[in-house]
């Protein structure tokens, strides 16, 4: 006699959703579940139908129970034991199995300098010369470093080059010679060619600024919220506050190119207000504000813990009603954090990695070795090669297969595996001092998004059935 087994899912009910939702692991399906169907899942396991029919047979007709078996087994919530519930996933298949896109773009930081003139309480880069020796990039590195990207970016067709540091405008001049450098190879090699930088805006000059807009350059400027907040995180060298300075800066970018100027901040325990920390960014001009966790040991003072998760949940929960209001009225600007969620979810496309570290997106060091991502460039065991010799493909599987999240011990378990990847292996790395086993407290807030996203999902599609189909471009079946 075969004995029913429930598949890999989560079982869940919000504040707003009336019935549970059921999210299936392996095909990404999710459903609200009636009570009949809550019964027959909460006594199923081992047992045969006539089994579970019997054991509710006070409360339902056998016929009912059946019928709600067969469905149950139709989307892969129960099997019949005849098969194993859940396949293994391959284990070395490469990108393309994980639904990360072969046709997008090769995204690298260039480390131009390795050096920096404020210090941040939560530097990444041990200061900005990452726990090495300070120093700026020399043009024949840069120039080699130049071709090796392009070079590289041909199988992709376009290439985003991110000037990076340490501080990167205190290497200026070579940014200056590098970019026409890049766009002169770049048509020769029918590569197109994007720039970023990513700058602590406290050394911008006039001139530095006219080069950032002329050259439509994607400019992130690091500042952490309000004068109190930025100035007791962010010095200069000789403690005086660095708010002023960046703000004037700031506000002469988004002057003239508010829509790609980016403030990003760095939330600490200090304020954990986000909304708070975000409007302070868009006082200065633009509505680009991104608010991301301190990645730093969880014995620093300012570190966000487990303790924090409640508050940090109230906020999440707020932004996803906000977000869902914004949609329905088909508004802009409050969906940024849940939309992509929800588009994964519709789309039920699966993510074997947290990011595209160590394939798409690359760094080249001020010496010109290549790493696996900029924030794990103080990591020799995350060196890839360099740009005289290029990359090893080798170690470039390696890294592939052993951060597969079906290959990590944590993650592999966790029903929100397919929809994150396992994230950050250099916040694993910093939080839990082991790049296998990610931050708790990302991995929290990270599985309430996904929930608060599903049932977003419900609620716009009992608002209008269409909406969904429109937004998202989904593709209709018949």
């Amino acid at each position: 006699m075969l004995c029913i087994q429930k598949c890999d899912m989560h079982l869940f009910q919000t504040e707003e959703q009336k019935q549970p939702i059921v999210y299936q692991v392996e095909t990404g399906l999710f459903f609200t579940l009636d009570t009949l169907f809550q019964a027959i899942l909460a006594c199923c396991e081992g047992m045969s139908v006539s089994q579970v029919v019997q054991v509710l047979a006070d409360q339902y007709e056998a016929e009912e129970v059946v019928e709600a078996i067969e469905e149950l087994a139709q989307v892969d919530l129960i099997s019949d034991g005849a098969l194993p519930v859940v396949s293994n996933v391959p284990k070395t298949e490469g990108v393309a199995a994980c639904g990360v896109s072969q046709t997008d773009r090769l995204q690298v930081s260039l480390h131009v300098s390795h050096t920096c003139n404020i210090q941040c309480a939560y530097c990444f880069a041990h200061g900005g010369d990452y726990g090495g020796k300070a120093m700026l990039m020399q043009p024949d590195v840069a120039e080699q470093a130049i071709r090796w990207i392009i070079s590289e970016a041909q199988v992709f067709g376009r290439c985003q080059i991110d000037f990076f540091g340490g501080e990167p405008l205190l290497n200026f001049p070579l940014m200056q010679k590098l970019v026409p450098f890049a766009k002169s190879l770049g048509a020769r090699l029918g590569v197109q060619v994007g720039f970023g930088i990513v700058t602590n805006g406290t050394l911008l000059t006039d001139e530095m600024k006219q080069f950032l807009v002329d050259e439509k350059f994607q400019i992130k400027v690091s500042l952490d919220g309000g004068r109190k907040t930025q100035d007791r995180i962010r010095k200069f060298h000789n403690g005086s506050g660095t708010y002023d300075v960046v703000a004037k800066n700031v506000k002469k970018l988004t002057a003239e190119a508010p829509e790609r100027v980016y403030l990003q901040a760095v939330m600490t325990a200090y304020d954990l207000d986000e909304d708070q920390i975000a409007d302070a960014l868009r006082s200065l001009g633009t509505e680009n504000a991104l608010v991301s966790p301190a990645v730093v040991s969880p014995d620093a003072p300012y570190a966000i813990g487990e303790e924090h998760i409640p508050v940090l949940k109230q906020q999440i929960y707020k932004r996803s009603r906000r977000a869902l209001k914004a949609i329905l009225n088909s508004e802009e600007g409050e969906d940024e954090e849940f939309d992509p969620r929800i588009q994964k979810l519709l789309t039920r496309k699966k993510s074997c990695h947290g990011c595209l570290g160590g394939k798409q997106y690359l760094a080249v060091t001020a010496d010109g070795s290549i790493y696996f991502c900029s924030s794990l460039a103080d990591a020799p065991e995350f060196k890839m090669g360099d740009v005289f010799a290029g990359i090893d493909r080798e170690k470039q599987q390696y890294f592939d297969t052993q951060f597969n999240v079906n290959n990590r011990p944590e993650c592999k378990t966790c029903w929100a595996r397919n929809l994150c990847g396992g994230g950050c292996l250099w916040e694993a790395r910093t939080t839990t001092d082991d790049p296998m086993s990610p931050n708790p407290v990302y991995c929290e807030q990270t599985r309430y998004r996904y929930e608060l996203a599903m049932e977003m999902c419900m609620e716009i599609a009992e608002a209008d059935a269409s909406l969904l189909q429109r937004r998202y471009d989904l593709e209709v079946t018949s």
